[in-house]
């Protein structure tokens, strides 16, 4: 039978994207961390020790190690701040996705949605790792084991993809004025904090504050994953509905601003 000119397969196309993956997630390690003193350690350390700073911290504020609904202080925050983190980071690293692997956007099968894709799963895994050692470390010492692994591992997952999306946007964004852009999303970023949820949970505020934080699709992922870390022994308030339609919506515009806005990105 004559193969000459016959099309390659769903399958053979899809190796060949997960092997490109490979490679830009394996360049973004070199690239952003190198080879020498603790290398790619970096790459979980950092999250770890910001996250440790935090919880230490609030941890230090008032007596006790137990908050409202009986949770483990130390716990609460530290979980919640490198679930923030993997939003900050992938948000405010994404003006700079092209200009960090531009040499690469001229071989025919490296996109701009590949490099943002491999550096959006590259800092979710490191997330995801850097709280399943912090989960058996605070089991350990603490006594206090998540009640759902799988869901925290979901709540990660839904993180990565909503802050890919907005990333896109701002990526997009760049080929109207990159210096604003620039300035204008680490301030977002920051802004964004008060209401993702990591600070407190939806249960603890007043009725009609809580109808204002559930507009904010950050406050359903955190409070998703917490459900996963405490299990029933408080009140949860999340809508995956909803957080979903976020999810679609901040990526299908993300998609289409970039496809516009390719021709004048600059490298």
């Amino acid at each position: 039978m004559d193969l000459v000119g016959k099309e390659p397969g769903i399958l053979q196309i899809f190796r060949a994207r997960m092997r490109v993956m490979s490679a830009l997630m394996i360049r973004e390690l070199h690239t952003r961390f190198g080879r020498e003193n603790l290398g790619y350690v970096w790459l979980f350390l950092e999250p770890a020790l910001l996250g440790l700073g935090v919880a230490v911290w609030q941890w230090s504020i008032g007596v006790g190690s137990s908050m409202k609904g009986d949770l483990n202080k130390f716990s609460f925050f530290l979980i919640g701040y490198i679930l923030y983190y993997l939003f900050r980071t992938l948000v405010s690293r994404s003006p700079h996705g092209i200009a960090a692997n531009y040499q690469l956007l001229y071989h025919s099968r490296v996109t701009v949605e590949a490099v943002m894709w491999a550096r959006s799963v590259l800092d979710a895994a490191a997330v995801a790792i850097c709280i399943a050692i912090f989960v058996l470390i605070i089991g350990i010492v603490f006594g206090d084991w998540p009640s759902n692994p799988l869901q925290m591992m979901a709540g990660v997952l839904l993180m990565m993809l909503l802050s890919h999306g907005t990333g896109l946007i701002f990526l997009a964004s760049t080929a109207l004025n990159s210096q604003l852009v620039d300035r204008l999303v680490h301030p977002f970023t920051y802004l964004c904090l008060p209401f993702s949820g990591m600070f407190f949970m939806v249960w603890w505020l007043p009725g009609s504050m809580q109808e204002l934080v559930l507009w904010f699709p950050l406050i359903h992922i955190m409070e998703f994953t917490r459900e996963g870390q405490f299990g029933p022994r408080v009140p949860y308030s999340y809508n995956l509905t909803y957080t979903l339609i976020w999810i679609l919506g901040v990526n299908f515009i993300g998609l289409c601003a970039l496809k516009a806005a390719k021709p004048h990105l600059e490298v």
